[in-house]
């Protein structure tokens, strides 16, 4: 027979140690499931928020770099070494990108001192050259060209039968002012000797520079051939080195780039106005049409003479993120300077457009100087 437990008696052991009841169990359950759920949603929003601003950020640096390279050969182009003595005996050739050969490639000192034009667009040429296709593999349709040509800032190299370099004689009697070769007996110039009156030392050789040309253009893919061949648009760099134009991708995602050159009509250094295509000589544009009649400047008379006188170059360029964004569909338009606007794509890529202004420091500079 059970004894009636007396008021204020302890419960049994067994009682003390009952556990949680079934529908304890299954509230716990659901709300641990409730707050894993929480924290799943949280890691895959913040793992897809961490992935595209990685995207982002690729591609604000990769569009920074591309403007920060064209920029930097921009501000070296025209460097001839002792320029000012140069530019003001010389006169300027339109660079052929695709040539190789010393007679071809705009250096010349009969009867006059003549070098490449600093910047140039070889592809807005009248006649458009028909090695651009070669020269500037994979270009992508209606791509601009811009070819930069210079000399190094470094003297300390030495002719070595492969690379071509540029020297400059600093003495009146030398036959030649400037020799443009790759052979080391072709080096015969020379400075002025470090004495009063700084007469002409035949023991001084005159420095060499090596020569730079280059051309920046958009390609179609980064690695175009083989296994591994993409569709990335790239910027790439047509190099002359060693005798032969050697082509390299400079930085992958630049979709487009725009270059308007700005022309100075009144040789004080800075430009008057910008034009897209300084070969076209059939009129002048708007923009310059109005400083070109109060400067005199007689714009239709040669490509050669309006591209000598760009003092800037205006740089318009669209980077692309690398990878795709599956919930983003871009249909924004975007200007690069154009007279139309590039876009819309219709694709799962996000862009911007960088720009920048870059000076021909080695023309417009001297200019201003004057």
């Amino acid at each position: 027979m059970m004894t009636p437990r007396a008021h204020g008696q302890p419960m049994s052991h067994a009682r003390q140690q009952a556990g949680m009841s079934l529908i304890e169990l299954m509230i716990a359950v659901a709300i641990g499931l409730a707050l894993l759920a929480g924290l799943s949603s949280l890691y895959v929003s913040t793992s897809k928020a961490r992935t595209e601003f990685n995207k982002t950020s690729e591609q604000v640096e990769n569009g920074r770099f591309a403007l920060q390279s064209i920029t930097r050969d921009i501000e070296m182009a025209g460097f001839y070494g002792r320029a000012s003595q140069l530019i003001a005996t010389s006169s300027y050739a339109l660079p052929d990108p695709c040539a190789a050969a010393p007679a071809s490639m705009g250096f010349s000192t009969s009867p006059t001192v003549t070098v490449p034009l600093p910047v140039y667009g070889p592809a807005l040429a009248a006649t458009a050259l028909p090695c651009l296709a070669t020269s500037l593999p994979n270009r992508a349709t209606g791509a601009e060209v811009l070819t930069v040509s210079y000399v190094a800032g470094s003297t300390a190299a030495a002719a070595n039968g492969t690379d071509y370099y540029v020297q400059r004689s600093g003495c009146e009697t030398d036959s030649v002012p400037l020799v443009y070769s790759k052979t080391a007996a072709d080096f015969t110039l020379h400075n002025k000797a470090a004495v009063a009156g700084g007469t002409c030392s035949t023991s001084s050789a005159a420095e060499l520079r090596k020569y730079v040309m280059r051309s920046y253009y958009v390609a179609t893919c980064d690695v175009c051939s083989g296994a591994g061949a993409d569709t990335t648009p790239t910027l790439k760099m047509a190099e002359f080195v060693n005798g032969a134009i050697q082509t390299s991708s400079l930085v992958t995602g630049i979709e487009d780039v725009h270059y308007s050159y700005g022309v100075d009509l009144d040789n004080n250094g800075s430009p008057d106005c910008y034009a897209d295509n300084p070969s076209d000589t059939s009129a002048a544009p708007a923009a310059c049409a109005t400083a070109a009649t109060a400067a005199s400047y007689a714009w239709t008379a040669s490509a050669t003479a309006n591209w000598a006188n760009v003092t800037a170059v205006r740089i318009n360029l669209l980077s692309r993120n690398l990878d795709s964004t599956a919930s983003w569909t871009d249909t924004r338009t975007y200007a690069l300077g154009r007279a139309a606007a590039s876009g819309p794509y219709n694709d799962h890529y996000k862009r911007h457009v960088y720009g920048t202004v870059a000076r021909v420091w080695n023309t417009g500079g001297l200019r201003e100087n004057q």
